[in-house]
């Protein structure tokens, strides 16, 4: 058993992880949402634009792994508000930047302090859910990076048809971090409170892991998805605004508003997810799945992209973030909740989230880089590449395992 809490606190809680890490989207994505404003009004190009998001995500990643293997010592009571409070006062320090050079450095302490939370969050729900409400809690965290993205996102593109400075979405962030930090700590003081400790010596007992070839094998696949997934899923995000304005002269507010249905769309990545793993529990083999449809889409946008058709585009990139969204689910969420019994879930969330974002900081320069030297026709193929790449692993990976087992 790993919990005392009622039915209620246990909600309560989900609640709590779930506007955490919301309001950590909207305070990290708000720069991503503005890069077309912040290219037009600061006059910068895309690869030094893009640097400000690498330095996020190489941070982001590196501190991953730190906090991974550092969650089981944290408070997280303290250590989310304290996260939350940091991001609060460096969007607001954003505001006063006049070049993309001094964001970069503001934006990879940025990394560092958000860095604390998916890991502690993941730890929080392992730590006090009973088995009944995992389900429940990997169903409502896979809806917070499209709650954050929605909302910066669209505050964003409302802020580009009102003319309005590009520091505005700065002020949201700060604001958005800042009223959830006081949240969470008056919060997490109520699920607390009268909480009994009723761990057992069995799960110690059953963390011990069997390093068979099998075992290793599907560790190293699982983690060259994550890499992949980061690359794919951030780099579309990212770039997709750009890529409507540039290619298809899409007005850069309604370039931005058309994105909002990517984040949208993810959310069926995560139904998607809940329904096939009932059936699939090798999380290879479902990664697999999700690798070979989108690798299928990314070669359709490549043959159709002479046809200039924002909607035929516009559905192929939804249904790639869709499949991204699923793949992300499996790793971040999936794989550290349901094998809490075998492995620490704080630290299993914190390495498999440290690869995605590996995956994050080399597709916002990379793709920025072949951008602006060889054009977005070059970004789709390397968007390809790298989903043949995921697929062949995860079906090596499956075959390997079926031999083994035969």
């Amino acid at each position: 058993m790993h919990s005392s809490l009622s039915n209620k606190k246990s909600n309560f809680l989900i609640f709590l992880c779930w506007a955490a890490y919301t309001a950590a989207y909207v305070a990290r994505l708000n720069y991503n949402a503005s890069m077309v404003e912040i290219l037009s009004q600061l006059g910068t190009t895309k690869e030094a634009a893009g640097a400000v998001s690498s330095f996020f995500f190489f941070a982001y990643g590196a501190g991953q792994l730190v906090n991974g293997l550092l969650s089981k010592r944290y408070n997280t009571k303290y250590s989310v508000a304290l996260a939350l409070a940091a991001s609060c006062i460096i969007n607001l320090s954003m505001t006063f930047c006049d070049g993309v050079d001094a964001m970069k450095y503001l934006w990879f302490f940025n990394g560092v302090f958000q860095s604390v939370l998916w890991s502690s969050l993941i730890k929080t729900l392992s730590d006090n859910l009973a088995d009944n409400k995992l389900s429940k809690a990997v169903m409502v965290m896979s809806t917070t990076v499209a709650s954050g993205t929605f909302t910066a996102y669209g505050l964003a593109a409302l802020f580009s048809a009102l003319k309005m400075n590009w520091t505005s979405i700065f002020y949201i962030g700060s604001a958005v971090v800042g009223v959830v930090a006081v949240l969470w700590f008056v919060g997490m003081s109520t699920v607390q409170k009268g909480k009994q400790e009723v761990r057992t010596e069995e799960k110690k007992a059953g963390n011990r892991l069997s390093l068979t070839p099998v075992f290793i094998v599907a560790v190293v696949v699982i983690l060259i998805s994550a890499v992949t997934n980061g690359f794919i899923k951030d780099g579309i995000t990212t770039w997709v605004p750009s890529i409507l304005k540039e290619e298809f002269g899409v007005p850069s507010s309604l370039s931005i508003i058309v994105t909002l249905l990517l984040p949208v769309l993810s959310i069926f990545g995560a139904s998607l997810v809940k329904t096939l793993h009932k059936k699939q529990k090798n999380e290879n083999v479902l990664n697999g799945i999700f690798y070979f449809a989108a690798m299928l889409l990314s070669g359709m946008i490549i043959v159709t992209l002479n046809l200039k058709s924002v909607p035929l585009t516009l559905a192929l990139f939804g249904s790639i973030a869709c499949l991204m969204a699923a793949v992300n689910n499996v790793i971040t969420s999936v794989v550290p909740l349901y094998s809490r019994d075998k492995i620490d879930s704080g630290l299993s969330a914190g390495l498999l989230n440290t690869f995605c974002y590996v995956g994050s900081t080399l597709s916002t320069s990379l793709l920025g880089k072949i951008a602006d030297t060889r054009g977005w026709n070059d970004v789709f193929i390397c968007i390809f590449i790298f989903t043949v790449t995921a697929f062949a692993v995860c079906a090596a990976s499956a075959f390997i395992t079926r031999k083994k087992k035969g």
